[in-house]
């Protein structure tokens, strides 16, 4: 399919702090359930921490949905249904606490007017009246107030209508008569009452499944989607859209509506499914494929078998999603399923802890036996803590997932996988911004904290992840509302979001013209065009997009080796020392085992990117083909100094980015001419450090600075270190760093700056101290932490895989490379004979490099030494 490429969803930092959602006590409920943790308070707390979402390729976000443009269903929805149709039914179902001239009913007249005008009446905060998430709701409020109901984003206009609604009627005040009370309890009643006849046909399903796998019959992947499919049609029961007879659509009985969706779960819903991962997310779920299956700690891996659901809709949708926590149960593919639902009504439908109760207990209540029976099995998961309730206000508020409070955040990062249910959740995903249909869905969700499956009907016009073929077909079939009825539904997964939105934005948030290296492609305009004898290099779209998504997967493989090495010791006979029949590197270096295994990390952390065509290793003999649509080519040293390891000494990884140039050798499809360009034709470069921290520091364009992070263990981000100052290497410093030992086999110029420095008969007059750790990447990055130089004067170091990539980084720093020939070896416009070619280097201060140089011959011949 078509993947939208015009259309980047990788992060940013960009953006203003994140509100959190405020919760200190849950709303009054008639009865608590046995196991359900309770709001906490410290989810008042306001977020520091920079929202980071999803962005295109030159950084911005598409715009997001407002409700001024008639005929959109947006505009329909706030200039009439909620007033006509929601407001109407609050006014008419709830005339017990909304009597003539109360406060309440004043309150929500008043609100009545302020819709009758929505294109005039503008937006207030949120009156204080008493609930937990006022401090919040003020903070929403503000970037919208003075704009009308139709300019506000629809997804803010929407969820402030609903919380308009509880502060009109008194639903946090104690004083108030409707205090605790759902306005939309008689809907989601006849809701619950209208699905029990489909209830009884999921019942008898559910039943065997569960009787099949106690047993000891293991479950299927089959079996498994199954019971998503039904969870995933359930969501057309929501509240808001249905008629007021309760789904009697077409004549027939009030629960048809009910019965026909779990039919069409167990028939015809293929063919109405724009996009379909459910099977993949069956196997995941029961252990087959994919990464989250795990979790890595300090010490290896453990099983993590806790699945999230954030659910949407009460009536037989909840039904359907508790089939689905059942059988996630039954079936083995989860210890436990986290029921994550709304702190207080909205939305009409969105289910609370009390709607979750009320229909496990009508479930465990029904007449019908199996019906009785399936309640029963839930009534014991919620004693047994297999299932576990959990309300909070951050599912009853507009700002978008990726600015989800940390709380929120840290809970999540704890599943194996989270099952995002419904349209509303579904837009919070997508920040309700119009994304191309054809962007992945992976793009756009890559911001999320855990693996993610997302089950939606459509009933917004927006979207992700669908191919334009399937998108046109629905459009045929049904051209006014295929994107707003529900009749078509998405299952998509991503099971690793690549998140290291501070990362990806070292590429998006450079100007649209910057420039990148010059000798690959000639040009003024974006990759195309420009005067005769320019050097300048405009990424295209893609190209900024590819980029991007590689320096994410640099980062993520950055991640996945460090804990690998973290837990080295632990493992020595699968990690450490040489591999078996002490097998050599294309080079003819003894490989170690790690070498091997960072190789792999690097290869398939490129390959799944979807930005990487060519792959070049130290570890391999000749670059390989990753994904024929990338436009990057990558060269990389995945493990420098791995004899360290053993020893447990700071090691590192070090990768240049190069664009794929169509001029090159043969093409696009000669990889050995992808991977040999100069060094300065590199559009990226950096390295990974570790050590006590595990340090990540990439370079990124012609002018862009050396940018350090720092991996968070407990987030797996990549966050910018210390004071977010780029890296700059001093002009001068007090340290050379080199071998001593093989002093006598310098060259005569070497030898004498060497004796000078130490004697402190050089140009500063200052003794030099020696430091050298036998690891390039920790010798370097001390280097540029502190001044001085380092390197190796014997022609040892890979042009491609070493030199190359350090030397870029060190243009940004502000110091220089040299090869004791040429004075800079990012001016060089040749690129290596050879993948792997060898060079001698000295890098460090600008000022100490040129005194070195004075020196005459610092360059060593070719000599191989045992250690």
């Amino acid at each position: 399919p078509d993947r939208g490429y015009n259309m980047l969803a990788l992060a940013s930092p960009a953006g203003t702090t994140a509100p959190a959602s405020a919760s200190s006590s849950s709303p009054r409920r008639a009865r608590p359930p046995t196991r359900r943790v309770a709001p906490s308070s410290s989810r008042g707390m306001i977020s520091t921490t920079p929202s980071g979402g999803p962005r295109t390729w030159d950084g911005s976000t598409p715009p997001v949905i407002t409700s001024d443009e008639p005929g959109s269903w947006a505009h329909d929805t706030v200039s009439r249904r909620l007033r006509e149709d929601i407001l109407a039914r609050v006014f008419r179902d709830n005339a017990d606490v909304l009597a003539s001239g109360t406060i309440a009913e004043a309150n929500l007249r008043a609100l009545d007017a302020e819709l009758a005008a929505a294109a005039t009446s503008v937006i207030t905060r949120v009156p204080r009246d008493g609930g937990p998430d006022v401090d919040t709701w003020t903070q929403l409020c503000e970037p919208h107030l003075g704009k009308t109901w139709l300019e506000a984003p629809w997804l803010f206009a929407e969820f402030y209508f609903y919380r308009r609604i509880l502060a009109a009627i008194g639903y946090f005040d104690p004083a108030s008569p409707a205090f605790g009370h759902d306005p939309f309890a008689r809907d989601k009643r006849a809701g619950l009452d209208a699905g029990m006849g489909a209830a009884t046909q999921l019942a008898r399903r559910a039943n065997a499944f569960a009787e099949k796998r106690q047993s000891g019959s293991a479950a299927t992947a089959e079996e498994v989607r199954l019971f998503l499919m039904v969870a995933l049609w359930g969501n057309r029961m929501d509240l808001s859209i249905w008629p007021e007879d309760g789904g009697n659509e077409g004549g027939g009985t009030k629960g048809d509506r009910a019965a026909n969706a779990f039919a069409d779960a167990l028939s015809s819903g293929e063919k109405y499914l724009l996009s379909d991962d459910s099977q993949a997310a069956a196997r995941l779920l029961l252990g087959a494929e994919g990464p989250a299956d795990k979790r890595q700690t300090a010490g290896g891996t453990k099983k993590n078998k806790n699945v999230s659901i954030v659910v949407d809709n009460a009536g037989f949708e909840l039904t359907c999603d508790l089939a689905l926590a059942d059988a996630l149960i039954a079936g083995g593919c989860a210890s436990r399923v986290t029921l994550r639902v709304k702190a207080h009504p909205t939305f009409v439908s969105d289910a609370t802890v009390k709607d979750a109760m009320d229909t496990i207990d009508a479930m465990a209540s029904s007449a019908d036996a199996d019906v009785a029976a399936m309640g029963a099995r839930w009534r014991q998961h919620l004693s047994s803590g297999a299932w576990v309730l959990v309300p909070d206000f951050a599912w009853c508020q507009p700002q978008p997932f990726w600015s989800l409070p940390e709380a929120v955040v840290t809970e999540l990062r704890s599943s194996r996988l989270v099952i995002v249910k419904g349209d509303a959740n579904y837009r919070r995903l997508l920040g309700d911004a119009r994304w191309d249909l054809a962007t992945p869905f992976e793009d756009v969700t890559c911001c999320f904290p855990a693996p993610l499956l997302a089950l939606r009907t459509l009933k917004a016009e927006l979207g992700c992840g669908i191919p334009r073929e399937k998108a046109s077909k629905a459009a045929e079939k049904h051209p006014v509302d295929w994107m707003t009825s529900g009749t078509f539904g998405c299952a998509q997964l991503n099971a690793a979001p690549a998140g290291q939105h501070a990362v990806a934005s070292l590429a998006t948030s450079l100007p649209p013209d910057a420039s990148f290296a010059g000798g690959g492609r000639q040009g003024k305009g974006k990759g195309e065009g420009g005067g005769e004898g320019s050097s300048l290099l405009i990424l295209t779209e893609r190209e900024r997009l590819d980029l991007a998504k590689t320096l994410v997967a640099l980062a993520n493989a950055s991640r996945e080796l460090a804990r690998t090495l973290r837990s080295a010791p632990a493992r020595s006979s699968v990690t450490l020392g040489s591999t078996a029949g002490g097998t050599r590197n294309a080079t003819g270096d003894d490989q170690r085992k790690l070498d091997v295994v960072a190789d792999d990390i690097f290869a398939t952390h490129l390959a799944s990117c979807g930005g990487t065509r060519w792959y070049s290793s130290e570890e391999r003999e000749a670059p390989v083909e990753l994904d024929a649509s990338g436009t990057m080519a990558v060269c990389c040293d995945p493990l420098d100094g791995s004899r360290n390891i053993d020893c447990n000494i700071p090691v590192g990884s070090i990768f240049g980015v190069y664009r794929v140039v169509p001029t090159l050798g043969t093409g696009e499809g000669d990889g050995v001419a992808q991977c040999t360009q100069p060094a300065r034709s590199q559009l990226a470069a950096g390295y990974a450090h570790h050590s006590g921290a595990t340090t990540l520091v990439l370079a990124v364009g012609d002018e862009g600075s050396a940018v350090e992070f720092v991996l968070d263990d407990d987030t797996g981000a990549f966050v910018v270190a210390a004071d977010g100052a780029p890296l700059r290497c001093p002009k001068r410093g007090q340290i050379y760093s080199l071998n001593d030992a093989r002093f006598d086999d310098w060259p005569e110029g070497l030898r004498s700056y060497v004796t000078d420095a130490r004697r402190g008969e050089n140009q500063t007059g200052e003794q030099y101290s020696a430091r050298y750790v036998c690891s390039l990447v920790g010798d370097f990055h001390r280097t540029m932490k502190y001044g001085g130089w380092c390197g190796n004067p014997r022609p040892h170091l890979r042009l491609q895989f070493e030199v190359a990539p350090l030397a870029f980084v060190a243009r940004a720093a502000g110091a220089v490379a040299t090869d004791g020939l040429r004075e800079d070896l990012m001016a060089n416009e040749r690129g290596p004979s050879a993948a792997h070619e060898r060079t001698p280097l000295f890098v460090g201060s600008v000022d100490d490099v040129a005194e070195l140089l004075t020196y005459g011959d610092v360059r060593q011949v070719a000599k191989t030494y045992a250690l």
